[in-house]
Order: structure tokens, then C-alpha cells, then sequence
């Protein structure tokens, strides 16, 4: 391949409530991939047009995005699902790679609240390899060379009206709609270090001070935690359920009460000031060098929480990053490394 290559890979049509799997082709770093939702949505025959459920539309036709990467033979690669994330997760996780601001659709936002109309769609939802808050973004990068990975392959779990707005009685047309795939490589030589990203809900039961995450990998070390607090089934973001994050392991003691983590996306510019980051709580291990992520066996990790809906009404979505190294591993030469040297 080229030293540089960017290109719109994939075209398939939106179905709802179903996938559309995407096998990419192999060869060099992927730094950056996108999954576009692009088109038009007709909706008609809306009598009741429900309530918004989380971002509502178009961002909840699409569910969830899961990268499956399977290792060549011999390789010094691990494998597996190296993505499995919602679309929230994803976008609000971008706010750190986006100068501190959120960016959802920029066609379409909201699908008009669910009422009659055709909306034109333009929706890309990034999934970072290479890390603009790392000194050195490539060491990150998606190694797609044959001989790390046989097989990466994209799938994409698509929703439907009812995912977006509850309650909504109309009828849409989604025959005008695409998903699409767009990634972003370089071609160099070496090793890079292999990031699984996936979240989870944590339902929480009660309020409690002391509250611990079962679901949380156990492997690999973490680069970062983000914890997304959300109200009722809207989903909506709050600030009134996470209150304080503890943890402690064999390289970091971190103890910090909800407007202290605030206060540190600011300082550190996770966060654009103008922005209120509601029931959005990022917190980064590597201060910009990948050896400062936190090693996973030996975390401890205890959760303040309040549950101002009711007993598992509300909830954390817990979206984690991890890294691991390849087998002897051999550091990456950077973007600009001749090919094969």
C-alpha cells in the first residue's frame, strides 16, 4: 500500500433492527476508522411522537459497532473482539479527542423529535486506534498487516424508530439510508500495542458508597475508564448519580469525589469549559505515555452512587480502554518509517 491512505472502503444498505458486517481489507496501521450513517429518513403517520430515549435519533438506529480481529498464524498478536461498544460510548468518548466538545449527527439531528417529515442524514461515529492524547499517537494504531491479523472484520447492529423514541407510532422509511465504513492508514514498519475498547451497564440497585463493579476486564491495563451516568429508561445524563470513583492498585492510588473529576477534564482539556459534561465522568491513566497505563489484575475499584430513580432504574454505561503488547513486542518506527525497514 501507499505510505498514505484514507478512503470511504464500504456501501450497504440500513436495514433495521439487523447487522451489516464489513471484512476489511488488510495492510498497514489504521489510525482511525468511521462508521457513517448517511441518507434520508421519512417518517409519516405519527400520532404520538414518544420520548427521546438517550441521544435519540439518528444516533440510537445504530446500537452497537463490534471490531472482531483474528490472528494470523503465528502471530504475536492477540485477538478477538477488540471493539464492542455502543454508539454513546463511542461519541462521548470523542469529546476527548474533539478539543472538549460533543458532535453527534451533523444532518438530522434529532429526526425532528419523531414527527412527520424527511430528514437528510449525515452521522460518522469514530473509533480511535492511534490517540491524539498520547506523545506518540501511532503506538496505539490498529496493526491491520497480515502477518498480526488473518481476519478484521466490522459489524454493525443496527435499531430501529422504537430504539430512538419510545412510544412513537409512525411509520419510517429507511430505503434512502447507508452505512458505510471510512479508516485512515499509514504504512510503517514494527510493532503496535493492541487497544480493546468495550463498555457495559452497571445497573445500580440501590444507593451505596461502596459499590463494585463485577463486570469490569480483568486483563490487560487500562488506559482510561469513562463512566456515563444515566437517569430512568430515557437515559437521560445526569449528575446525580455518580458522586465519588476510588481506586487503588500496584501503580496508582486515585480517590476524587465527581466535581474533582470534572474539574480535571477541564485542567487537562478532556473538556471544553463552555461545555457541562452532565453525568459524564472521564478519567485518563497515561498522562500522554502508554507505560502509564494502570495494569488490570490487581485494580481495586469502589463506586459512591445514588439511584435517584428507583432501585435499578438507573445505571453507569462503563466504557473501557485496555492495552496489551505483542510477544516481543518492537516498537513502531512512526508514520514516516520507510516500508519494510
Amino acid at each position: 500500500m501507499k505510505n498514505s491512505d484514507k478512503r470511504n472502503r464500504f456501501t450497504q444498505q440500513f436495514n433495521p433492527s439487523s447487522k451489516n458486517i464489513f471484512t476489511l481489507p488488510l495492510g498497514g496501521k489504521i489510525l482511525q476508522g468511521n462508521v457513517v450513517l448517511t441518507g434520508s429518513v421519512t417518517i409519516s403517520g405519527v400520532t404520538a411522537a414518544g420520548t427521546q430515549v438517550g441521544e435519540g435519533g439518528p444516533e440510537r438506529l445504530i446500537k452497537r459497532i463490534i471490531v472482531t480481529a483474528i490472528p494470523a498464524a503465528n502471530s504475536r498478536y492477540p485477538g478477538g473482539r477488540i471493539v464492542d461498544c455502543s454508539v454513546r460510548s463511542l461519541l462521548r468518548y470523542a469529546v476527548a479527542q474533539h478539543n472538549g466538545k460533543f458532535f453527534g449527527a451533523t444532518q438530522g439531528d434529532g429526526l425532528g423529535n419523531g414527527a412527520n417529515g424527511t430528514y437528510n442524514i449525515y452521522l460518522s461515529i469514530p473509533i480511535y486506534w492511534a490517540d491524539s492524547n498520547l506523545r506518540r499517537q501511532v503506538q496505539t494504531a490498529l496493526n491491520a498487516d497480515p502477518t498480526a491479523y488473518q481476519t478484521i472484520q466490522v459489524e454493525v447492529d443496527t435499531g430501529t424508530v422504537t430504539d430512538c423514541f419510545a412510544g412513537n407510532n409512525g411509520t419510517y422509511n429507511f430505503s434512502n439510508l447507508q452505512v458505510q465504513w471510512i479508516d485512515e492508514r499509514e504504512n510503517f514498519a514494527g510493532d503496535t500495542y493492541v487497544r480493546f475498547q468495550e463498555d457495559h451497564i452497571y445497573l445500580i440497585p440501590a444507593a451505596q458508597s461502596r459499590a463494585i463493579d463485577q463486570a469490569m476486564p480483568q486483563d490487560g491495563s487500562y488506559e482510561s475508564i469513562l463512566y456515563l451516568a444515566e437517569a430512568s429508561t430515557n437515559l437521560t445524563l445526569s449528575d446525580a448519580i455518580l458522586n465519588r470513583v476510588t481506586l487503588s492498585g500496584s501503580t496508582l492510588d486515585y480517590d476524587l469525589w465527581a466535581p474533582d473529576i470534572r474539574q480535571v477534564m477541564y485542567d487537562d482539556e478532556f473538556l471544553d469549559p463552555s461545555v457541562t459534561g452532565t453525568g459524564t465522568y472521564f478519567i485518563d491513566f497515561t498522562d500522554g505515555l502508554v507505560g502509564g497505563a494502570v495494569p488490570a489484575s490487581d485494580l481495586q475499584m469502589q463506586l459512591n452512587l445514588s439511584n435517584p430513580s428507583g432501585a435499578n432504574q438507573d445505571d453507569l454505561l462503563v466504557y473501557t480502554r485496555r492495552l496489551f503488547a505483542p510477544v516481543s513486542y518492537a516498537p513502531a518506527g512512526g508514520p514516516t518509517a520507510a516500508k519494510n525497514s
